[in-house]
């Protein structure tokens, strides 16, 4: 079953892009092909861009066989988790309601907690990278205003284009990791922009839209 995304402007919410996600359903998506899990706590240890180019090229193989959009959502969520060893990865894309954003495709730690749920565009930290197109790095609180994320550091990343911002990917580590290193956040932040430039052109030309 495939997915359908409308995107609309919205002028009068400082530009805010509006986009309506209606999954009937979510096929269950081949594993990513192997990444080496990077190890954050390790001294000298810093992701470099194989992970991500190995991802990336994998990504566009899902592309160009025409694979649904589901499924290439879900490769893309997974191979981020596995370049910054990540505890819990999702998307954050906007809600029917307005001024929110909803947690999609989540995988790893309280996947299913967090799976639906609706965030403020306009008060949360998440909404805030969605807003201004900027990524943060900052650390969840031991009780998070959204239940089941755990309390650890997180680095929050605009899905854009070029020309608007998609939603948000988000990566959560685990309650006693270090931040991510400024190295995790370069190569994860280059594949959120090229992925979502790849799935947008992608879904343009079969006549969807990302």
């Amino acid at each position: 079953v495939g997915l359908v995304m409308v995107f609309e402007k919205d002028l009068k919410c400082n530009g805010m892009a509006s986009m309506t996600w209606r999954p009937a359903s979510m096929p269950g998506a081949a594993a990513p092909g192997d990444i080496v899990p990077i190890q954050r706590g390790q001294a000298g240890a810093a992701p470099d861009s194989a992970p991500r180019l190995a991802a990336s090229f994998e990504l566009m193989a899902a592309i160009l066989a025409e694979a649904d959009l589901v499924h290439v959502l879900t490769l893309f969520v997974r191979h981020a988790r596995h370049i910054g060893d990540a505890d819990l990865a999702f998307l954050a894309l906007p809600g029917v309601a307005p001024h929110t954003l909803e947690i999609h495709l989540p995988t790893g730690a309280n996947a299913d907690l967090i799976r639906g749920r609706l965030v403020r565009a306009g008060t949360s930290v998440i909404g805030k990278v969605f807003r201004t197109r900027r990524a943060m790095s900052t650390q969840v609180a031991a009780d998070p205003p959204l239940r089941g994320l755990p309390a650890g550091p997180i680095l929050i990343l605009p899905l854009d284009t070029g020309e608007r911002t998609c939603g948000v990917l988000a990566l959560a580590g685990r309650p006693r990791d270090a931040p991510f290193t400024a190295s995790a956040k370069r190569q994860l932040l280059i594949f959120a922009a090229t992925s979502a430039a790849m799935i947008e052109i992608a879904e343009e030309r079969r006549g969807g839209r990302f």
